[in-house]
């Protein structure tokens, strides 16, 4: 082994860590994987604002004269993380026998992935706005419920993932299997987590081992504090006094209540004016369908309020336009005294989640390394993902210490676009 050089433990560690990676990339399949401009992240704190789909108003008559509207154009904030890294170092007599590298890149490789797949499966668990409960036994009755929800909201189809935790995986893997020809299923559930195609609407329903539980708790059955009133103000509006844009993302909404402080950040919440619940709307045709709309609360801003996602743009709303119409999700405001009902009532649950697969987006950060090694000595190494997501490796030594050490990462931010097709439900 005294013909070992660094370049062929640099390439050895990286093509096994790229190998293991891709062989347990799980969730990355599922998910709409982005190619950011690296010098328009660069000018933005690696943030950039992301357009999402229009909506368009219908306008019945002969004579439209004076009935014209605009466009708006709603956009969320998205943005790459901080690289998930390992960092190494081993003395110059551990350099000797390659397998001993190899063994580490593949653990190294296996490890990034199964971060980014949590990283991936919390986006939805934590921020994802459907809900519901189910006591069913049957896989495929408790599966329909998500593709039912979807379908009366009319969220269009881009392909729906439904993931399960290992406990619900065998409530329900018996009726599912029934349902599904496993020809060669171990072998490819092995690689990609998927279990069974084409089960109540859903392309793929697959397995995921990293589903935290979901803090819930009784009711705090708080109220809401005045009527509500929520547009799609157009992303960029610019406050006259200060010359400074507000109103970025489409997707929040501040509800000020009587009281915050027993809520979670990822509670489920729906609106109940006098007891009736505030229903979700077909998002094209506007039908009132009879789903009570939920959203997720994602932050407590104050100990009177609440951060929800979506933001509730409602039908009846006389202060909005035509147009602002076009984007509404529910059939009435939610009005002074509605109670704000938490629905993930049980103590501590592990959910199951399911989604659109492109309102989830993972933004591959690319970073040019290169120009440590001229500037700082070390050396610098790259392989390429699938997607477009890199693996880098940095390497030097000490030779006062004769240690040897490598920094290898991988960067990408998960954001969830569309926070309205997608969710979460549990079994009790």
């Amino acid at each position: 082994m005294a013909t070992l050089s660094a370049g062929k433990i640099v390439a050895t560690y990286l093509e096994e860590a790229a190998k293991s990676f891709e062989s347990q990339r799980g969730m990355l399949d599922y998910v709409k994987v982005m190619s950011p401009d690296p010098a328009e992240m660069q000018n933005s704190s690696n943030s950039v604002l992301r357009r999402v789909n229009q909506q368009g108003a219908s306008i019945a008559g002969f004579d439209l004269t004076g009935l014209e509207t605009g466009l708006i154009q709603e956009c969320y904030v998205a943005g790459l993380g901080t690289p998930d890294n390992a960092f190494v170092s081993l003395r110059a007599d551990d350099l000797r026998d390659i397998s001993y590298i190899r063994d580490q890149a593949v653990i190294d490789g296996e490890k990034r992935a199964s971060v980014l797949n949590k990283a991936i499966t919390d986006s939805i668990r934590l921020t994802g706005s459907m809900f519901y409960r189910t006591n069913v036994t049957s896989g495929y009755d408790a599966i329909s419920l998500a593709q039912a929800a979807m379908n009366k909201r009319q969220i269009r189809k881009s392909g729906r993932i439904m993931a399960l935790n290992d406990s619900d995986l065998q409530l329900y893997s018996k009726d599912l299997a029934s349902r599904s020809n496993l020809v060669g299923q171990p072998e490819k559930t092995y690689q990609t987590g998927q279990l069974f195609k084409q089960i109540a609407g859903f392309e793929s329903v697959i397995a995921n081992s990293s589903l935290s539980a979901l803090a819930g708790g009784t009711d705090p059955a708080t109220t809401v504090t005045g009527n509500q009133s929520f547009s799609p103000i157009p992303v960029g509006t610019v406050t006259a006094a200060t010359n400074t844009v507000v109103n970025a993302d489409y997707r929040t909404a501040t509800i000020p209540v009587a009281a915050s402080a027993s809520y979670n950040v990822g509670d489920r919440v729906n609106f109940a004016n006098g007891g009736v619940t505030v229903k979700a709307v077909g998002r094209d045709d506007k039908t009132v369908t009879d789903e009570a709309m939920s959203f997720v609360i994602v932050s407590k801003p104050s100990g009177t309020s609440i951060e929800v996602w979506p933001k509730p743009i409602a039908a009846d709303d006389p202060a909005l336009s035509t147009l602002e119409k076009a984007y509404a999700n529910i059939n009435t405001r939610i009005l002074n005294a509605a109670t704000v009902n938490r629905l993930n009532t049980d103590n501590s649950n592990q959910p199951n989640i399911f989604w659109q697969k492109d309102s989830i987006e993972v933004f591959a950060g690319t970073m040019p390394v290169e120009k440590l090694a001229e500037w700082g000595g070390m050396k610098t190494a790259r392989e390429r993902l699938t997607d477009d997501l890199y693996i880098y490796m940095l390497y030097d030594a000490n030779i006062a210490s004769l240690q040897a050490r490598w920094r290898m990462f991988v960067w990408y931010g998960v954001n969830n676009a569309r926070p309205m097709d997608n969710g979460a439900f549990v079994s009790f």
